[in-house]
Formats: structure tokens, C-alpha cells, sequence
């Protein structure tokens, strides 16, 4: 057996052993962009309590001017629960940015972004911050690793989002399945080092972050990333046109700095 595949194995039974260690790791916040999602962010934040159990946590939420109420609903949680903070914006200004802004407000040594519509699954934030405390950077939700899935996708959906995945990762020889996640645990000095800000109207900001530090040791954990039961998805032509800005602006980037020729550590 290989030393790489002897460190793997070792990994792989530490992080299958009960998860003691996770409740001795440093303050971790939550960062959760909201924009009209008062029907799900209740149930969000009691998911994210019972996740984390006695795990020292803040949940930051960063409303884009909802008009349906959910700063008034994450407002009466911060009533009952000190550990949840409403962070208030004057309109749509774009999730990496909201994840940005929450971050440079948080508190915690490991922060973590997850929507707020209950696609993501909070039980499974004990995994992620456990491979961020093993030996990870970035610890990833990722749909496209083995026993990751899609859940309530129309077909139509299913493919664009693997050819949008696939363009990224070709572009920018990531080697990560899932450079589009919107679901994943950094350590805090990834966030505060990202050069670029390109993506801050956008919703991609683990490609952004992939793609300017490549040699950042990342993990994928698989998830079923469940499609939204209640209001309405943000996803749009808008939102895709982003993207492809945010392609072309990174490659420039790389391009003027020789990372491109880079090969990632993972």
C-alpha cells in the first residue's frame, strides 16, 4: 500500500470514528444570503441547531431587502437565540457577496456558506468542518462525487448544471467535481487571502476561490442536494450570464499572472 493510500485509509477511519474531536473545534459561523426565504429560514436555523449539538456556533444572515418578511423572521430568532445575527443590506447585491460580507462580520476560525432554501442538508455540517479540522482548507458539498445526487431536478436543470460543471472544471483544470457548490466550510484565512472579487454580483464564489488558489488542499463530501419545496428559485438567464462574465474575467486573471500554468496540490 502507498503512503498516499495508507494517509487516506487513516483519514477515511478517523472520520467514520465518533465525532468527538468536532465539539472541540474554535467558534464557526454560518453564513446564509437570504432573499425572500422567510418560509425556510426557520427551519434552516433549527436544522443548524440540532446539527451542531454543543459545537461554540453563530449563524450570520444576510438579507438582500426581502420584501416578503424574512429580516423580521431571522429578527424574532436573534430574540430567542443570541447566536443568530440579521446582517441587513439595501438590496440585491449578489450571494458571493453576501457570503463576503457576513464573513468579514463573523467571528468564527472556520466559516461556512449554505443557501437558505433547505437544499442543503444542515446535518451534515458536523462532516464538513470535520475534514477542515483533519487536513482540509475547503471542505465541499459536492453533488458530483460518488454518492452525491440531485433530488426534484427536471432534466432540463440536471444538464445544465453539468455542463456549466464541466466548463469550469475544463477551463480551469480544477480537479474538484464540484466547482459550483454553494455549500462548503473554509478556513477563515482562505476568505480573508481570496485576491479577487469578481464574483460579487455572482453566485459562484468556490470557483472564484478555486481558481485563484490552486493549491489549497480541498475535500468533497457527497450530498443530495435537494431541489426547493417552498418559494421561488433565484436561478436565472441573468445569473448564467454572470457566470460566463466570471469565467472570462478569471482567465484573464490567471492569464496575466501565470496561474494557469499552475497544477493544484489536490
Amino acid at each position: 500500500m502507498t503512503a498516499a493510500a495508507t494517509l487516506s485509509k487513516v483519514a477515511s477511519t478517523r472520520l467514520q470514528q465518533p465525532r468527538e474531536s468536532v465539539a472541540c473545534l474554535p467558534l464557526v459561523s454560518v453564513i446564509v444570503p437570504t432573499l425572500n426565504e422567510r418560509e425556510n429560514i426557520g427551519p434552516l436555523l433549527e436544522g443548524i441547531r440540532k446539527a451542531f449539538g454543543h459545537i461554540d456556533f453563530e449563524v450570520l444572515v444576510v438579507d438582500d431587502a426581502s420584501s416578503d418578511g424574512t429580516g423580521t423572521a431571522v429578527m424574532e430568532e436573534a430574540r430567542q437565540h443570541p447566536n443568530v445575527h440579521l446582517v441587513q443590506r439595501a438590496g440585491k447585491m449578489g450571494l458571493s457577496s453576501a457570503i463576503m460580507h457576513g464573513a468579514a462580520r463573523s467571528s468564527g476560525s472556520l466559516v461556512i456558506m449554505m443557501d437558505a432554501d433547505l437544499s442543503h442538508d444542515p446535518g451534515l455540517l458536523p462532516v464538513l468542518l470535520e475534514h477542515v479540522q483533519l487536513e482540509s482548507d475547503i471542505a465541499i458539498g459536492s453533488r458530483y462525487v460518488k454518492g452525491g445526487r440531485l433530488q426534484g431536478w427536471p432534466l432540463h436543470r440536471r444538464l445544465g448544471s453539468r455542463v456549466f460543471t464541466w466548463t469550469a472544471r475544463a477551463v480551469f483544470r480544477i480537479r474538484v467535481r464540484d466547482p459550483l457548490s454553494g455549500f462548503a466550510a473554509f478556513r477563515r484565512r482562505v476568505l480573508e487571502e481570496q485576491p479577487t472579487r469578481f464574483s460579487a454580483r455572482g453566485f459562484k464564489l468556490l470557483l472564484e476561490v478555486l481558481a485563484t488558489q490552486p493549491a489549497l488542499r480541498v475535500a468533497e463530501v457527497p450530498i443530495t442536494f435537494v431541489d426547493r419545496e417552498r418559494g421561488a428559485s433565484k436561478l436565472n438567464v441573468a445569473e448564467l450570464r454572470e457566470l460566463l462574465m466570471l469565467c472570462g474575467r478569471l482567465v484573464r486573471w490567471r492569464m496575466s499572472r501565470g496561474v494557469a500554468a499552475e497544477k493544484p496540490a489536490w
